[in-house]
């Protein structure tokens, strides 16, 4: 994946060094978690042509990115005024990041670390099981699961509770801390932090250190490489506080940008692989994440990432074995290290997005390879005001994938994939259609059909149908209430049908 390596470290050179590149650095401000309704709210304004920028690939946004956004939105609709409904939502993300706004707009303000976020969940799930093993990776999935920062519905009755404190503690640090409690029948009561993280910045250059969900990729239902369907990894980081525009020769690169990141994939690796019948993985292995961003036109993003896990107790790395991760050489069944890369992209046109994700698992003579794809289409403008838009979705992975030789646990942290828990030799379909109302009202309904390992010999392969009907309603002021009430059936081989229901009630401050 030496291709990749290349790409970022010059992006990495011409943004740090200030070669050609033009573009006023960010104040440092707390990030937008990624499961917040407003990145909803912000693909809406998008689609509706309200935001000129494509936001890219990598998340999480910054507050002050989310108010670039805003004041965006809001030159435009002073020539296109917005419908009802998606001025409420507009506002709504207006006031949320109205410190940054005004700071934008040359009214320095800075934002108090305060308690941003209070939620109550109750939800009923009702099933023969609540998870399922992959069979060959150390992990598991379930119904109505995926993309819930690692949380998995208990059987019947569940409670849950978070409550989010950011903001800036000085003016170029700032800090979130994010809490959440939970009980059900099967794992009974427990509390933890869910993220919590500070951040500075030098230059045009962010510093993050702590523990946060991130999504790199395009994609609606999961995400092949890094999304947030386990738990948030503690990593440092460094990128870009804002996309850069590139002069000179680089140009046509448009905008720019690059992250990078170090952390750990778990301190339990060993155990896990043990309790599938696996013989060697690797306890506090590493985890690096390079990834960059260009955006050469207001109509078409693309972002090339690579993540390797490495290393690990007893599995320490030699000069000549960075050497080789370095470009890109396989070793097959004795090499130090597991990779996954490649590529996203979205292209807006004025009533439709497309987006894809194109990545391999591991690599030879530098490429990625034995590849697996996720592709999508958006559609806005169901009706001609927006108020209905509708998004297909298919992935499909191969046989390897999140599968590895040497760390048999497999693509993990703490018990569930760190890309999309469909797994692997795996086929997705996905729809969704939405309703927008005034009042910052919604209502979706989906439905999931997921072909989980389509030919393993030892008959773990399972066909997952599930429905949803999804919904937001603004209760007063900012308060809402949300719910979702799904049916899922699972359909294994040799074996009977298992019926799944589910409903949860969201009440959020």
């Amino acid at each position: 994946m030496h291709i990749t390596r290349k790409i970022f470290l010059s992006a990495l050179a011409l943004s740090l060094l200030g070669i050609g590149v033009s573009s006023a650095a960010d104040t440092t401000t707390a990030n937008v978690s990624v499961d917040s309704v407003y990145y909803d709210y912000l693909d809406k304004l998008v689609g509706m042509g309200y935001v000129k920028s494509l936001p890219e690939g990598a998340k999480p946004y910054s507050r002050m990115q989310m108010a670039r956004w805003v004041l965006e939105a809001e030159e435009t609709a002073k020539e296109k005024p917005m419908p009802l409904y998606l001025s409420d939502q507009f506002q709504a993300l207006k006031t949320y990041v109205a410190p940054e706004v005004k700071t934008l707009q040359g009214n320095p303000t800075k934002d108090n670390i305060r308690l941003r976020d209070v939620s109550v969940e109750a939800a009923y799930h009702h099933g023969d099981a609540f998870s399922y093993p992959y069979g060959n990776v150390a992990g598991t999935w379930a119904p109505f699961g995926a993309n819930r920062n690692g949380h998995h519905y208990g059987r019947n009755g569940n409670l849950s509770g978070t409550m989010e404190i950011s903001g800036n503690v000085a003016p170029e640090l700032a800090a979130s801390i994010k809490v959440r409690g939970a009980w059900d029948k099967d794992q009974e009561g427990s509390a933890s932090l869910e993220e919590g993280y500070v951040k500075t910045r030098l230059g045009s250059v962010a510093f993050e250190a702590g523990r946060q969900a991130m999504v790199w990729g395009q994609g609606a239902s999961g995400h092949l490489l890094l999304g947030n369907n386990m738990k948030p990894l503690t990593t440092v980081q460094a990128h870009l506080t804002n996309p850069v525009d590139v002069g000179g020769f680089f140009r046509f690169l448009g905008k720019v940008d690059v992250h990078a990141f170090y952390g750990f994939a778990g301190k339990d690796r060993l155990h896990d692989a043990q309790q599938i019948g696996r013989r060697t993985d690797f306890d506090d292995a590493g985890l690096i994440g390079l990834r960059l961003d260009v955006t050469p036109s207001s109509h078409f993003t693309f972002g090339a990432s690579r993540i390797s896990l490495l290393g690990g107790k007893g599995n320490g790395l030699s000069g000549s074995d960075w050497k080789d991760w370095m470009i890109g050489t396989n070793a097959d069944s004795d090499d130090k290290w597991d990779d996954i890369g490649g590529f996203d992209f979205r292209f807006r046109y004025s009533n439709f997005q497309v987006y894809g994700e194109w990545m391999g698992e591991d690599q030879a003579g530098g490429l990625p390879y034995k590849w697996a794809y996720r592709a999508g289409v958006y559609l806005p403008k169901l009706t001609s005001d927006g108020s209905w838009d509708l998004t297909l979705e298919t992935a499909k992975t191969s046989d390897v994938w999140y599968t590895h030789s040497y760390y048999c646990g497999g693509w993990t942290y703490s018990g569930d994939i760190m890309g999309d828990d469909m797994g692997n030799d795996s086929r997705k379909y996905y729809i969704k259609v939405n309703h927008y109302l005034p009042g910052e009202k919604t209502l979706g309904l989906y439905y999931l059909r997921t072909d989980r390992q389509r030919n393993n010999w030892n008959h773990m392969n399972t066909t997952v149908d599930e429905v949803g009907l999804t919904g937001q309603m603004k209760l007063s002021g900012n308060r809402y209430l949300n719910g979702t009430l799904g049916y899922a059936r699972v359909e294994k081989e040799r074996t009977d049908n298992h019926l799944f229901a589910a409903a949860a009630l969201e009440w959020k401050w």
